[in-house]
């Protein structure tokens, strides 16, 4: 674990199963005043997700294009499916 900055602790090894559930916007609606910021945003949160995908290798992570940020309303079924999927994946 690297040393706690402004005290926190930064966590680089998860020795567990991990399901990380990410949401891919999508800003084809967005008017063109706002769609290049729009799209700086969705560069930066994808650029996260790699991230953490690269630092937790043993991370299943789901990308579901078009959701909402509460993935679990607007993609209900998805969400149950990755995380039956999950859970039957687990050691016993």
């Amino acid at each position: 674990m690297a040393p706690p900055r402004s005290g926190g602790q930064k966590y680089t090894h998860l020795p567990l199963p991990v399901l990380a559930i990410c949401v891919v916007p999508y800003y084809a609606d967005a008017d063109p005043s706002s769609r290049a910021a729009s799209e700086r945003l969705e560069a930066a949160v994808v650029a996260q997700e790699l991230a953490f995908e690269r630092g937790v290798p043993t991370a299943r992570v789901v990308r579901l294009a078009h959701a909402k940020h509460c993935v679990f309303i607007s993609n209900e079924a998805d969400v149950l499916r990755e995380m039956r999927a999950f859970i039957r994946g687990l050691p016993q």
